[in-house]
């Protein structure tokens, strides 16, 4: 489980705890989406899929990139 900060205001801190199912199924989705095309991976069968905010999926925001390039992940298969 990882925490990951956002900062959506000034002095305002949203700290999202990621588990790593969300980190796998977050790399699943925007694998499927770049090489196939489509929007990404089913949200029905996706962990990210009820998590919100401000009615917005938290996978959309960009800040969640920085799941995709952690090389300590990569090395243990996520």
């Amino acid at each position: 489980m990882r925490k990951i900060k956002l900062f959506p205001a000034p002095h305002l801190e949203l700290r999202v705890s990621v588990s790593d199912e969300m980190v796998k199924d977050f790399r699943e989705c925007r694998s499927m989406a770049k090489r196939e095309g489509l929007d990404g991976k089913d949200c029905d069968t996706c962990s990210w899929k009820e998590v919100e905010f401000e009615s917005t999926g938290m996978c959309e925001l960009l800040e969640m990139e920085q799941l995709l390039g952690d090389k300590a992940d990569e090395m243990q298969g996520l």
